[in-house]
């Protein structure tokens, strides 16, 4: 049997952390501080906080605060200049194309940045599906009733699944899909059935 290969979107196939997310904290963290009448300090602490507790801020923002996810990922999201800030993982498309089988996106990420981020990165074409966080109901990854919307659409019975955060492949483990763990972390979780430091290290998988 061919098996799905489900890829999270930031910091898996390319490093977020080095230009986009600075940018897009600091977009949520002046969202926050005028939705919810803070400083921007106590603003980023709650920001961080949320994504601790959810796996994403804008889960804790609609459930303590009732903000509008549409409007606040529209807000956070729009990056000028966006092509400048993507760093793709080295190999990025000889990874993907030594991979056979179905090949589905996955992220908390919203869908207009992540179609947009697939065509600069010029990977759209290697994708089956994109799952956002507006398919999960802006539920976010590790919570299961993510999943269930994920597989729900998708019917997926033997899959690889690829992330840098381990709560996320915890869950997906617990719905009997393989976890690939991309990471420089020493602990071995039982959860995980590989882990990789490398992306390109998928072409001798």
């Amino acid at each position: 049997m061919e098996y799905t290969w489900i890829f999270d979107l930031d910091n898996t196939l390319h490093d977020s952390q080095k230009k986009i997310f600075p940018i897009i904290n600091q977009k949520i963290n002046e969202y926050i501080s005028k939705a919810v009448n803070i400083n921007l300090s106590d603003a980023d602490k709650l920001r961080q906080k949320y994504w601790d507790q959810y796996g994403a801020t804008l889960e804790g923002l609609i459930k303590h605060h009732k903000i509008n996810p549409i409007e606040f990922l529209e807000e956070t999201h729009e990056l000028t200049n966006f092509k400048e800030l993507i760093v793709p993982m080295p190999d990025l498309i000889k990874v993907l194309s030594s991979i056979n089988g179905e090949k589905i996106i996955y992220t908390n990420a919203p869908k207009n940045y992540t179609n947009k981020l697939l065509e600069l990165c010029h990977i759209q074409d290697y994708f089956d599906g994109v799952f956002s966080i507006e398919d999960a109901n802006f539920i976010a990854k590790p919570n299961p009733i993510s999943m269930e919307f994920f597989l729900k659409k998708y019917k997926i019975k033997e899959a690889y699944f690829v992330d840098d955060i381990k709560e996320n492949l915890k869950t997906a483990h617990e719905f009997g899909l393989s976890t690939i763990w991309l990471t420089n972390e020493k602990e071995n979780p039982s959860y995980i059935n590989k882990k990789i430091s490398k992306l390109n290290d998928l072409i001798t998988y």
